[in-house]
Parts: structure tokens; sequence; C-alpha cells
């Protein structure tokens, strides 16, 4: 059963993130949940298992790209921000394994999220082989399944990386470029225990001071392939002039 007591996992965590508009946790546990529709992350990324396939399924009318990504981020944006969130406020986070991170699926969608938390949390270098571990298999699944290129796979976990720890900077108050650079540390790490080093996100100052900077994703997602988002603020294929207005219309200048 999740732990959301004040003596539970990650409570520091949880209690940073509470004020956060935006802070998408996972539960925390000390023990895998047990009830009707959890399955562990090392399931739905074995190639003879049918959950992904079901909820690729139900994405079908979608283009590819956007089918591939929308997916894998309801499977582990949680687990990713979780990550950030923890290294960028502490410098440490949980160790996951695919055993250890488990998903609620009911009908074809993801309606919960658990890590297992039942160890110290790691520093880079330890952390950086099991994040990297865990996600390898679903990451490759998802690609093969979808024909979805893994620059465009493996960038998304690195793009969600950066901008989870510039976010919780942005709404807490605090100078966005450190965040950025802590995020390229643990970035750092993630390649050398064996992330494909395919493209990095970047960080573009729109003026001088250091609220007038943010981020361009290092690989599209390809969301405007549906014919009803447009290029976004963060998209690498946008031009420099149209992410200019982009910017100075965005509440992102200083505004939180």
């Amino acid at each position: 059963m999740t732990d959301t007591g004040p003596g539970g996992p990650m409570a520091e965590l949880r209690g940073r993130c509470a004020p956060l508009a935006f802070a998408p946790l996972p539960g925390f546990a000390t023990a895998p949940p047990t009830g009707p529709g959890w399955v562990p992350l090392a399931r739905i990324a074995d190639p003879g298992d049918p959950i992904l396939d079901r909820l690729l399924d139900a994405r079908r009318d979608a283009p590819p790209g956007p089918r591939a990504v929308h997916t894998l981020r309801d499977l582990v944006r949680e687990l990713v921000f979780a990550t950030a969130g923890s290294v960028y406020l502490s410098g440490t986070a949980p160790a996951p394994s695919p055993q250890r991170y488990l998903c609620r699926v009911e009908s074809g969608a993801v309606t919960g999220r658990v890590l297992v938390v039942d160890g110290a949390p790691a520093a880079d270098r330890e952390l950086a082989p099991a994040f990297v571990g865990t996600l390898a298999p679903l990451v490759g699944l998802v690609g093969e399944r979808t024909r979805v290129g893994s620059r465009t796979l493996w960038s998304y976990v690195v793009d969600m990386l950066h901008f989870g720890m510039m976010n919780v900077a942005r709404q807490l108050g605090r100078e966005r470029a450190p965040a950025w650079r802590r995020a390229e540390t643990l970035a750092g790490h993630l390649f050398e225990a064996g992330l494909p080093r395919r493209s990095v996100p970047a960080l573009v100052r729109y003026g001088a001071t250091d609220d007038q900077v943010w981020g361009v994703r290092g690989a599209c997602c390809l969301d405007f392939t549906d014919g009803v988002h447009g290029m976004c603020l963060t998209c690498p294929v946008l031009d420099a002039g149209e992410r200019a207005r982009k910017w100075a219309a965005s509440d992102l200048a200083g505004r939180k």
C-alpha cells in the first residue's frame, strides 16, 4: 500500500513539492502495491506481455510520434520527475529498478504509479546505472512497437530531467541556469552509464537576467504532427524568430 504518512518514504521531497503547481510525483511505498491492476515496469517492458500493446492501441488514431511519446510519458513521467526533483533539491534520489517501479493499468490507461523505496537514496554515480537500466527495456520496446526512433525517445527522457529541475527552480523562485547545469551533470552520468547520447536540450537566453532563460528540447516531441498542436516554445524545429515571438507571449519571463 502507498505510504503517504509524514514518516513515509520521500516525505521531505513530498513536503517540498507540495506548494508547487506542477509536481507530478508518483506514490512512494516501502513494498509493492498488491491491488488490482498494479504491474511492475519489468512486465510492461516484456515483449511477450500484451500490456504495452494495449496502451499503444488506446492511441491508435494518433500519429506514430505522439502515440509513442505520450505512452512513454504516461508510464515514466512521474519516475523521471521524482528523480529530477530529488536530485535537484537534495543531491540524491532513490535508485529505481524495473521491479520497484509499478503502474496501475486499467482499461488501456495508466491510472497510478508507485516507486518502491527500500534503501537509502543514491548520488549520481550510483543512481545513473539503475535509472538507465530501468528505462532501457521500455524505451527499446516502445521504439520497436511504434517505429519511432530511439533518438526521439531517449532525448525525451533527458529533456524531462532538465525541464523537471528547471520547473522546480522556477516555481520556487530560484535561479534557473544553476538548475539546468545540475541536470546537465546528472545527464553526464547517465551517458556514462549507457544512455545513448543522441541529442541534448539547450538553455536559451532571451534577456540579460536569469529569469529570461528557458530550455529547448534536444528532440521534437512530435506533437505538431497531430494537426492540432503547433510547434511549442521548446521545440528544436522552431525557427529563432518564431521562438522569440512565442517567448514574448509566454508567462515564463519572471512570472510563476
